[in-house]
């Protein structure tokens, strides 16, 4: 298990959790809600891992940050805060693994920006998600803006952003914002089913493979699936 002042992380057989916890509304007193290094350092000591899942504990997930610290960092070290927080959550959307969102109750601002970070997203059918940093002022920080655009298109996103909106967990999932939802109140149980569900039958190499191809296609890799079918085939009839 690893621990930080807002998350925790455990193994539970093939897949991480890792679970925001800070306060009734999972605030983000610091943008970097885990060490970046200790997550990797984690993971390359858990060489098991097929997949990441990402909640909030209790009834949220996250509302973001704390708006109350708003003006109040120096601007260096904000910006560096938030540089550290980026490249978290680059180094999320870029594992070899799985990732997963289990979404419960408000999922605002930065808590919306790490649930982007990941490839899918559950919501339980009481969740809301926005970004709303519009109203106080600012502009997300932490990359959902792209992750936004690149997910819902110009158009839905400029929306989205410029008005603040605040998106129940149907519209949610009609707009394309989240993979599905959940039956119960709390969708931890069916994200840990529906990556079960995508995970079975298959190796690491195979996840590792298909998620490195997307990853590189996405980075605009010339060829980005080559060796990938030979290191499969290798994996596969290792003896």
């Amino acid at each position: 298990m690893l621990q930080s002042v807002l998350s925790e992380l455990h193994a539970e057989d093939d897949i991480a959790v890792l679970t925001i916890d800070n306060g009734p509304k999972n605030l983000l007193s610091e943008p970097e809600f885990i060490d970046r290094k200790e997550l990797l350092g984690w993971l390359d000591k858990n060489p098991q891992i097929k997949a990441l899942i990402i909640t909030g504990k209790g009834r949220h997930f996250s509302h973001g940050a704390d708006v109350s610290r708003f003006g109040t960092t120096d601007s260096d070290e904000l910006s560096a805060k938030l540089e550290n927080a980026r490249e978290l959550l680059r180094t999320i959307e870029k594992l070899p693994i799985i990732t997963a969102a289990a979404i419960n109750g408000g999922c605002f601002g930065g808590g919306l920006e790490i649930a982007l970070s990941c490839q899918f997203r559950v919501a339980s059918p009481s969740a809301f998600l926005g970004l709303p940093e519009i109203m106080h002022g600012v502009v997300p920080g932490m990359g959902g803006m792209e992750r936004l655009y690149r997910l819902l298109g110009k158009e839905k996103a400029l929306r989205m952003i410029l008005c603040g909106e605040m998106i129940g967990a149907k519209d949610a999932l009609e707009l394309g914002l989240v993979t599905k939802l959940s039956e119960n109140k709390n969708s931890f149980d069916e994200t840990v089913s529906f990556v079960k569900e995508l995970l079975n039958g298959k190796n690491l190499t195979q996840i590792n493979a298909i998620i490195e191809t997307f990853n590189l296609a996405a980075e605009g890799a010339e060829d980005p699936s080559k060796g990938k079918f030979e290191a499969v085939l290798a994996e596969a009839f290792k003896k």
